[in-house]
């Protein structure tokens, strides 16, 4: 997973496979009071098509490594999670 260089604090990325409604296991440095910076849904078509996806997110309390997902099932389709490491 890609750490990202020049910004003031550190903030890494990942993409993971979609679901259901519920959490996810995001691999990587992820932790509760990080700060969730987005969350992209992505089809994988011809024509990929994105949509905007963090406001229906959060990190979970007290888990590491975990987003909580309580809005819109993304089966099928692909996360692109980005975070702060110390928000």
């Amino acid at each position: 997973m890609p750490m990202i260089s020049g910004f003031s604090r550190p903030v890494e990325m990942v993409i993971i496979p979609g679901g259901p409604v519920g959490e996810f296991a995001v691999p990587g440095n992820l932790r509760p009071g990080h700060f969730l910076l987005s969350v992209e849904e992505v089809t994988d078509a011809a024509t990929p098509i994105r949509v905007d996806r963090t406001t229906e997110f959060s990190i979970v309390a007290g888990k590491n490594g975990r987003i909580q997902n309580t809005t819109t099932v993304t089966t099928g389709k692909f996360l692109i999670i980005t975070w702060c490491l110390d928000a």
